[in-house]
Formats: structure tokens, sequence, C-alpha cells
């Protein structure tokens, strides 16, 4: 997804499901009223995995900060 996609003023579902032409399908869950942050996944197999946030700072902008990047952060 994109930030033009990710931008809290684009958030006007609870859940957001998008795949491209490469068929990778994503799941955004905004939480876009509550201090949390928001989550983004990636369809694998049959289950979802957790690809990055969306921290409540970043949410007008849409900035996701990817979970690998996170976890290698010391």
């Amino acid at each position: 997804m994109s930030r033009v996609d990710t931008a809290e003023r684009n958030q006007i579902w609870l859940v957001r499901i998008q795949f491209d032409s490469a068929c990778h399908i994503q799941k955004l869950l905004p939480y876009r009223y509550e201090n949390r942050p928001g989550e983004l996944y990636e369809r694998l197999g049959k289950g979802w995995k957790l690809i990055g946030y969306i921290y409540p700072e970043d949410k007008a902008s849409g900035r996701i900060t990817s979970v690998t990047r996170e976890e290698e952060s010391p």
C-alpha cells in the first residue's frame, strides 16, 4: 500500500483489503480513532503475516514502519 492508501484522511473503513497486479494481498487495520498503532498484514498461504505498523504519530501521513526493521533495532 502506498502512503496515499494509508494516510489517515483516506481511512473511512475499519479494515481495508487491497491487492495489486502481482497478486499480493494486504490488509490494513488503521485504528484511526484509537491511540495505538495501525497494523498492515500480507496474506501468506492461508494466514496473515504482520509486516508493518503505522504509529500514532505517523497516522496522518500514513508512514509505515516495517516489522523487520523494528525487530533489527537494538
